[in-house]
């Protein structure tokens, strides 16, 4: 019992301490599709022509393939949400989702960890090793598909290396959730035959089968007929096993890697890394406060000092590296998604987050043999993990929890003083830098603009500047006006241009040119 007690509390304060980090920063440097979701689930349409609010496709979920019914969950929270608090925005609430799935990702992760090196030390540092790395820790306060479904996938390892035989159909409808949530969860499928295959709960060879095939079914079934139901009842499509096939797998080709493997291979490595250790120098000298810069820089500098003083004198014993029966199934989870991730999708750490955890229990079950007490700073272990989460904190996670340090969340800001409510907003494309602007200031109308229809362009808005409503170009319209010859006579001679807002620079190009009557 004190043991148990000892561990409860422990798990507790883990998972407590976790959600207040979390919580005391989160992002407001989103991530754009993030954004996108919150804007579909708020009634916009982040991929057709833009905003129009009295017309369909206006308040449908959008259904992409890749992540199928992220939209439709998070709009379910967020309808739930809104019955309490009816003035809550949805991307508040995706954050939410992400902060608390999370959270349980690291209290399952803990309870796996602690089962399989029977050490609440190595468990608690190891699962800070998780929470606090770079992408996992910026994901978790943003909306996103990549948490959630890696909380699912972890209760499906904690579902499988049960000790009684397991639920294979509970497992087999979590992993199809996940799945479901985004299509890469697809790459846990061996390591769970592997789980399957080595729980001593099957006695011979035809009930592993059984159970395999049970769980492989409630999976594939489950996920089938969620595909064919949106495809069938939601889109209306007709029966077309071809087009039903480059629908589900569209994103397939524009993200498989045509790189020389010497690349691929150097694209790994860096996100790999980037998965542990992100942010720049620069965001910490330009965003965070000089005594919380000094604080963090001196505690990085203490954690380089233990480390180099443990690997140089050698004060921790070193564990006896041993593959033990249960590194089969953290290798495999973890081999599956880096040989998927070494064709497709190479330089994007983000989705390496899905066999993170994998990671941390191989690093687990390695490490089950080492002894660290309690506050042993002594160990490399406890002291990378607070270098980690010291160095990602001053260059990354601080930096970014200022809005300043985000320009597409500035410049949405600050148009609300610029955008009157019921303001036009004509684009060329409703790229994600506008998917800000409109997000931060849903009161406007945003419509897709053809400069190739001058006349009924340049009536409509007249017709609009008439009836008292402020008309805007996007920087892509303004660009393709200026372009065109005709247009851009038709419209200079008709309308005065104004710079109204803007920021650019090698990532973002951001503008809104205001047009006013020429009379006026």
């Amino acid at each position: 019992m004190p043991f148990r007690r000892g561990v409860a509390i422990a798990a507790s304060a883990l998972v407590i301490f976790v959600f207040a980090i979390y919580a005391i920063a989160p992002t407001r440097n989103h991530y754009w599709d993030g954004v996108g979701f919150a804007l579909n689930i708020e009634g916009v349409s982040q991929d057709e022509v833009g905003h129009q609010p009295h017309e369909p496709p206006a308040g449908d979920v959008y259904y992409n393939p890749n992540h199928l019914l992220y939209n439709a969950f998070g709009r379910a929270l967020y309808l739930a949400t809104r019955v309490i608090l009816p003035t809550a925005r949805a991307l508040d609430v995706l954050v939410g989702w992400s902060i608390v799935a999370s959270v349980a990702t690291a209290g399952m992760l803990f309870h796996l960890l602690l089962r399989l090196t029977g050490q609440l030390t190595v468990s608690i540092w190891l699962t800070l090793l998780f929470g606090f790395s770079a992408t996992w820790w910026k994901f978790s306060t943003d909306a996103n598909a990549y948490v959630p479904g890696t909380a699912a996938l972890v209760l499906c390892a904690v579902l499988a290396l049960r000790r009684r035989a397991p639920a294979v159909v509970s497992i087999g409808l979590v992993h199809a959730l996940a799945m479901l949530l985004h299509q890469i969860a697809i790459c846990f499928y061996p390591a769970m035959l592997v789980a399957i295959w080595t729980h001593h709960a099957w006695p011979d060879r035809a009930a592993r089968v059984r159970a395999s095939l049970l769980y492989s079914v409630t999976a594939g079934a489950s996920v089938a007929a969620a595909y064919l139901i949106v495809w069938r009842q939601v889109l209306s499509r007709p029966i077309d096993p071809a087009a039903f096939l480059g629908w589900v797998t569209f994103n397939g080709s524009d993200v498989l890697a045509r790189k020389p493997a010497l690349v691929r291979l150097s694209d790994m490595l860096v996100a790999n890394l980037r998965v542990f250790f992100g942010g720049k120098l620069s965001l910490a000298i330009n965003f965070l406060d000089r005594p919380m810069l000094i604080v963090m820089g001196a505690l990085i500098l203490i954690c380089v000092a233990l480390i180099i003083r443990a690997l140089v004198h050698r004060t921790w014993q070193r564990p006896r590296w041993t593959l033990a029966r249960e590194a089969w199934f953290p290798i495999v989870w973890l081999g599956s998604f880096l040989l998927f991730l070494a064709v497709w999708l190479t330089e994007y750490q983000y989705y390496r987050l899905f066999c993170l955890p994998a990671f941390i229990l191989l690093l687990g079950v390695l490490l089950r043999n080492a002894r660290i007490d309690r506050w042993q700073f002594t160990h490399p272990l406890p002291a990378f993990v607070v270098l980690m989460a010291a160095a990602n904190f001053t260059m990354y996670i601080g930096p970014y929890a200022r809005v300043e340090a985000s320009p597409p969340l500035q410049v949405a800001l600050q148009a609300r003083t610029v955008l009157p409510a019921g303001a036009v907003v004509y684009f060329a494309e409703f790229h994600c830098d506008n998917w800000w602007i409109k997000y931060f200031n849903m009161d406007t109308t945003w419509r897709k603009a053809d400069p190739n229809r001058i006349e009924e362009l340049s009536l409509e808005i007249d017709t609009l500047l008439r009836s008292g409503r402020q008309v805007y170009f996007d920087g892509g319209v303004y660009s393709d006006v200026v372009a065109h010859r005709e247009a851009k006579q038709k419209l200079i001679d008709q309308f005065a241009f104004e710079h109204a807002l803007g920021f650019s620079n090698g990532k973002h190009h951001i503008q809104l040119v205001e047009l006013k009557p020429r009379e006026i």
